[in-house]
């Protein structure tokens, strides 16, 4: 049993040695095409790296077709330059302040603008990325107008 083991073994090591020297004449990129753990990476992917390198990023508004207008923010890099639009203070002030007013916990809240909790946390806390259509369902929902500094 012995001999036949070895007898596969330098067969084997026989094939392994011509597929070797074929394999070596193959273009680089024929090669790249068959291995399955190269993936490009995603543009979140790229935005997140860049984000972590210090470098500025700006915030695309993108709808996503048949989602009643859902808008996702894309980040683009622009010449290096990143610019992420945080929620202003001023807004995470007035919409405590009004949810204070109105008696409602910020799981309520969550509840009635059909968002997640975290939404309205990281809304509050000043931290994310700012979006307009959330902050105009609060007023919407709250009865009342938030002060734009900016708008004016």
């Amino acid at each position: 049993m012995q001999k036949r083991n070895k007898g596969k073994d330098k067969e084997q090591k026989m094939l392994d040695a011509k597929f070797e020297k074929y394999a070596a004449m193959l273009p680089q990129s024929y090669k790249d095409q068959f291995k399955t753990n190269v993936k490009k990476p995603t543009q979140q992917q790229i935005v997140k790296e860049a984000v972590r390198q210090g470098r500025k990023v700006e915030v695309v508004k993108k709808g996503q077709g048949n989602k009643n207008n859902y808008i996702s923010n894309v980040g683009k890099l622009l010449n290096e330059e990143i610019e992420i639009k945080e929620v202003p203070r001023e807004i995470a002030i007035q919409v405590i302040q009004a949810r204070n007013e109105k008696k409602l916990s910020q799981e309520q809240l969550a509840n009635k603008i059909h968002e997640n909790i975290a939404v309205i946390k990281d809304l509050e806390n000043c931290q994310g990325q700012y979006n307009p259509r959330l902050v105009e369902k609060i007023e919407k929902t709250l009865g009342v107008q938030f002060e734009r500094s900016w708008k004016k």
